[in-house]
């Protein structure tokens, strides 16, 4: 018998108990009907002897079921586990400290590979109109390739900042710019706050960072890219550059500004 060995533990367990080969034995139903706590079938030994064997075919495949369940679950990349599932970071968040205005407490630091999990359920955190205003488009998940892109990046032509609750050690928000391909003097901005944390000025203290970031690398100008009304986004753009100018296409703008210095 050969062994597939790109399988998994739990279909390879099942390929040598339970070969196709060697279906399972019918067993005989009872001519009749049978009470509750009688016996199913009648005392010869044949019969008891396909009872037992029944009885231990369904607690194998009970097992191979749970077997194959628990290798599936743990194959399944930590990005796509719900918030609930996410177990709160044992050690303290590293990052610069910055206490809000109400007190609350948060680090800022630059983003890791490691943080696609955190970042994964900060997205959670988003409401549906949230994400639509972040993206400009209906949005459900992050794909791994999404994850992949928003924490691996080079600090320099792609830059990211995330905002961690001190408390919890959560992703709270997360700013970042990204700079063109044909002129490494303007970079496209975005700022993103989970909906608990929105209007506590996170906002501001991300995108002030990213910007003073930018300018060091050669950054002249920032682009902002948003829906048509949101004010808030305007304002976090106009914190941080002049001379804005503006081109409307369909329910967006574009929005291109000079950074101060």
């Amino acid at each position: 018998m050969t062994v597939d060995h790109d399988s998994s533990p739990a279909d390879t367990e099942e390929s040598v108990l339970m070969p196709e080969s060697s279906p399972r034995p019918g067993l005989r139903r009872p001519k009749r009907p049978v009470a509750k706590g009688a016996r199913r079938y009648n005392d010869n030994q044949s019969e008891r002897e396909y009872a037992a064997l029944g009885d231990q075919l369904d607690a194998l495949e009970h097992d191979i079921h749970d077997a194959r369940e628990v290798s599936r679950r743990s194959r399944q990349p930590l990005w796509l586990t719900t918030d609930a599932g996410l177990e709160p970071p044992t050690s303290a968040p590293r990052g610069e400290p910055v206490t809000l205005a109400d007190g609350a407490r948060i680090r800022i630091r630059p983003i890791e590979r490691d943080d696609a999990r955190q970042l994964n359920a900060a997205f959670e955190h988003l409401t549906e109109v949230s994400r639509y205003r972040r993206f400009l488009t209906s949005i459900d998940y992050l794909s791994k390739r999404q994850l992949a892109f928003l924490t691996d990046v080079d600090h320099e032509v792609h830059e990211a900042l995330v905002a961690i609750d001190a408390a919890s050690g959560e992703v709270v928000g997360v700013a970042r710019f990204i700079r063109g391909p044909e002129d490494l003097t303007e970079a496209e901005v975005a700022v993103g706050v989970v909906d608990p944390w929105q209007h506590r000025g996170i906002g501001s203290a991300l995108n002030e960072r990213p910007a003073a970031r930018a300018r060091r690398v050669g950054v002249e100008r920032f682009t902002a890219r948003m829906l048509i009304g949101n004010h808030a986004g305007r304002r976090l753009l106009e914190r941080v550059a002049d001379d804005i100018t503006e081109h409307e296409d369909a329910s967006t703008v574009d929005l291109t500004g000079r950074l101060r210095t």
